[in-house]
């Protein structure tokens, strides 16, 4: 199995460590390798927001262990890389390091977890020529929608109403709306009822994969090389995303004593979104009352301006387009039996450049007069490029030996690393001629530009020792100093270690038992670092740049004039984040290894983590950053899987669960307060921090209490509709102080699973994953109608507030409180009345494939023709309102249920 820097044998590994093949992954046919991951690997938490063509998932190994990144270090072929730069079918085995004793050979970067990818590389004598396509039809999974016209005009009357009317017909006569849609089929420009989603969204949009794959070689010379092209449409216009991909990977046989390897990689990838407008939110925000067009064709002002249709279609676009460029070269040295020595130079390049034109577009009042849409009310072009580029190099020696009944393994090596960034932009407004996306056709009045940099670099030094006696008893020892550019000459240098332990109880000879094949007791402790805590100089006093206006007394005139300030105050003492983990774990294969199961608990303590704490406001700087918080992580995992063979029939079933909790510890008795959160002592990472509430106040009398007082109320405004506050400390006044926590915000009991079945050609899986409980906060934005004051009515909305219309039992029913805007403080404010169970499953893949016979294929002289058909990302089952997915953002692009049609053929 793939270690860092090096391989061991899988019985003699005593840390926690995951595995996954790559056809696992490449079976989910992604855009994105982050989003593959999704539910395969325990301890590994993969989240989305937002399912547009070309977006990533973020990942967390065994949870949060930090207020600053909590990002897994990627590995790909032993060189540091980004996940979402390498394609699943390029991938051979993912591997996840995800405690001290298998990832502090990492040192530094490891706090978080460590994923090590090696690619798929050629085999001797094996030539072959792979071809896979794939088409898909891609719906979203779940859609909200909003009322229509008349619902829009009830809601305006019902708001108006609540807010101080004595007419409930203020706004809209009982009349006018009676007539509407009989007006709007003789006199639609007049009397509307727009569907905005639907002319802003698609309902179903598309994508598409090509992967080509030539491998061969012989004794001496292997080479493999792949090329991949995707292409995906978002669901409205000016949205998709492209990318094509290719990788080499050579591998030299010099002589017996001297292997090498070279290894290319590249990508580009385009992506292309409206230029100013997010198309999701402007669909759902229109109201239904306001026409798009006028009947001469003209675009329609709408609501003075607020005409998203006009700024998607005619607005302009945004293009991001990313090239990235890698290799290494590789040198095996074994001038002894069991002795290699390794020398590797990794270099990689990436280029970001952007082009964003956005266009002035004129929409009209009914009179003909010119106003333009809200969002682009010039012309305008802005201009980035951003160049990154790193150098790895590693010197680094394995040796092995077995002798008897003892196993031997011992690493040491050197690694450097250095990183610089460099980024520019460019802009000018006021376009004359929106067909000339240029900047030389700009304004020179109007001409901006800006553009910084920065580097970083480490070294480091580590080794590794692995011993094992009779497979029984085993031990293992790594140590990482790692010296960063981060810190201060005088605090620089860390150093990180971890030691584990593993008893293969079934190898005793008292273990006598046909039921058992294996039995594994593993236990670890270790260090691990993180750097990655703030600016690339955090302990150095930074200049900021400005301009002043001084006046000049013997000319009259003032004159701008550059000026630079210190800004923050710098602690040179500034220095790693440590992170301490103790694990347990049991790894267990019975039933002539039919069935496994893997179980590991751990505890993690972060201690150093970087806080801003209290500064004297007369010392004239803001407050600096110092190593002083802690933070305790604790959690679970297991792992469970069965395989069999039954005829001509083989089916394996896995599933996998874990949980986590992370808590903080001392903070510099600092609270911090983040909109609807919390973190502070004693709390959990970013805990809810709102008001508990007793339901509504479904009357008047229900504002007072049997001694007839009123209850204490957020506002003055409170009555009956409203949602009832509790007054938590009890003064009769409710106010801040009545927030109190109300437990943890993040995902609880993750967990993934997967069937697998073959019989003759023919194969199945079906691949699924969720959360088994989360307290999420209900979002203001799926219920509140006429956002911005005359925007749409969600239909979640409609049939479910309090009403003066309503009877005490229907009122009593109602999941929303009384619509209002003269006081949505109440209505909005965060409290538990929102908080809901987000727990979710999902069906990720179901896949069925036909191959067809080899006696058939040997006549064409084809090795494989594989046909398949698959559904990616199913509607999810949840507590989540109608028309919302868990996993989808409130204004983010639609998560996607994908239905494939694909062919492999191998030749």
């Amino acid at each position: 199995m793939v270690v860092g820097y090096g391989t061991a044998r899988k019985g003699d590994l005593t840390g926690a460590i995951s595995s996954i093949k790559g056809e696992a992954l490449s079976s989910r046919s992604t855009q994105q390798l982050s989003t593959a991951m999704q539910g395969q690997i325990a301890g590994v938490q993969v989240t989305r927001d937002n399912g547009g063509p070309g977006a990533s998932a973020t990942i967390r190994v065994r949870g949060i262990t930090t207020l600053s990144n909590n990002d897994p270090l990627v590995i790909v072929d032993g060189v540091p890389s980004s996940i979402n730069d390498v394609i699943s079918a390029d991938v051979e085995t993912m591997t996840v390091l995800k405690d001290a004793a298998s990832a502090s050979i990492y040192g530094s970067r490891a706090a978080a977890g460590v994923i090590l990818i090696t690619t798929k590389r050629a085999k001797d004598r094996q030539f072959s020529f792979d071809y896979n396509y794939e088409y898909g039809i891609d719906r979203p999974t779940a859609k909200p929608t909003n009322g229509n016209v008349i619902d829009w005009m009830n809601v305006q009357n019902e708001i108006k109403w609540n807010d101080g009317s004595t007419d409930p017909y203020s706004q809209y006569s009982q009349e006018t709306i009676a007539s509407w849609m009989s007006n709007h089929a003789a006199d639609p420009y007049h009397y509307p009822n727009t569907d905005w989603v639907g002319l802003m969204l698609k309902n179903s949009t598309a994508h598409e994969q090509h992967m080509f794959s030539v491998s061969g070689g012989t004794e001496k010379l292997r080479t493999k090389s792949t090329l991949n092209y995707q292409r995906g449409d978002g669901y409205y216009e000016n949205k998709s995303y492209e990318r094509i991909a290719g990788r080499i990977n050579n591998d030299y046989k010099i002589t017996d004593w001297l292997h090498a390897n070279i290894d290319l990689d590249f990508s580009k990838s385009n992506a292309i979104s409206p230029s100013q407008i997010n198309a999701v939110y402007w669909a759902y925000l229109a109201s239904p009352y306001y026409s798009p067009y006028w009947e001469d064709g003209r675009y329609a002002d709408s609501k003075d301006g607020a005409n998203g249709l006009a700024g998607l279609r005619q607005g302009g676009r945004n293009k991001e387009s990313y090239y990235k460029f890698g290799g290494k070269a590789q040198i095996d040295l074994t001038p002894l039996k069991g002795l290699t020595l390794t020398a590797i130079f990794a270099p990689r390049y990436a280029f970001t450049k952007g082009k964003k034109f956005s266009r002035a577009v004129p929409v009209y009042y009914e009179n003909g007069s010119i106003t333009y849409m809200q969002a682009h009310k010039t012309t305008s072009l802005e201009e980035k490029r951003q160049d990154n580029n790193s150098q790895t190099y590693q010197f680094y020696g394995n040796y092995q030996n077995i002798w008897g009944p003892h196993s031997f393994s011992a690493m040491v090596g050197y690694e450097g690393y250095s990183y610089r960034w460099e980024e520019e932009g460019s802009s000018r407004n006021n376009y004359l001629l929106d067909t000339y996306p240029y900047l030389n056709i700009g304004p020179e009045d109007y001409q901006y530009n800006s553009g910084k940099a920065g580097h970083n670099a480490y070294e480091s030094a580590f080794g590794r020792l692995m011993y094992s006696f009779k497979n029984r008893y085993m031990i293992q020892g790594n140590i990482r100093t790692d010296g960063s550019s981060r810190f201060s000459k005088d605090h620089r240098w860390g150093t990180f270690y971890s030691t584990s332990a593993g008893w293969v109880m079934s190898e005793e000879p008292w273990f006598k038992t046909d039921r058992v094949d294996y039995l594994k007791i593993r236990g670890s402790i270790g260090q691990l670092g993180n750097e990655r805590i703030g600016s690339e100089f955090p302990y150095q006093a930074a200049i900021n740049f400005g301009n002043s206006y001084m006046y000049n007394r013997s000319s009259q005139t003032v004159t701008a004039v550059q000026n630079a300030a210190q800004y923050d105050y710098a602690f040179e003492n500034i220095t790693w984040e440590t992170t301490t983990t103790y694990g347990a774990g049991l790894d267990l294969t019975m039933l002539n290894n039919r069935l496994r199961f893997t179980g590991d608990y751990y505890y993690k303590q972060t201690s150093d983590m970087l806080l801003t704490l209290g500064f004297p406001s007369y010392a004239g700087f803001s407050a600096p950053s110092q190593n002083a918080g802690d933070m305790y992580t604790r959690g679970w995992e297991v792992e469970l899987g069965w395989s069999d063979t039954v005829g001509e029939v083989w089916y394996n079933v896995s599933a996998n669960l874990s949980d986590y909790r992370s808590k903080m510890g001392y903070l510099g008795d600092k609270r911090t307060i983040d909109g609807n959160k919390i973190y502070e002592e004693g709390s959990y990472y970013y805990e809810w921090f709102m008001y508990q509430t007793d339901g509504l106040f479904l009357t008047d009398a229900d504002l007072y209490d049997a001694q007839g007082n009123k209850y204490p109320t957020l506002t003055a405004n409170d009555k009956a509709g409203n949602i009832k506050y509790v007054d938590v400390d009890g003064n009769g006044v409710i106010n801040a102080d009545d927030k109190v926590r109300l437990g943890n915000s993040l995902p609880e009991y993750i967990y993934g699973g997967n069937l697998a079945a073959g019989w003759k050609g023919f194969d199945f899986n079906l691949s699924f994953q969720g959360v088994g409980h989360q307290r999420v906060l209900f979002n203001s934005a799926w219920i509140q109608p006429l956002k911005e004051q005359w925007g749409a009515v969600p239909s979640l909305v409609l049939g479910n507030y309090w009403s003066q219309h309503n009877t005490d039992e229907q009122n009593s029913k109602a999941a929303y409180p009384r619509l209002t805007y003269t006081n949505t403080t109440n209505t909005y404010s965060g409290s538990d009345y929102w908080l809901f169970n987000g727990a979710y499953f999902r069906v990720k893949n179901i896949t069925l494939g036909y191959s067809l016979p080899k006696d058939l294929l040997g006549k064409i002289r084809i090795k494989d023709i594989r046909f398949y058909v698959s559904a990616n990302d199913l509607p999810a089952l949840s507590n989540y309102p109608k028309g919302w997915d868990p996993e989808v953002g409130t204004n983010s692009d639609f998560i996607s249920t994908s239905f494939l049609l694909g062919v492999n053929v191998k030749f």
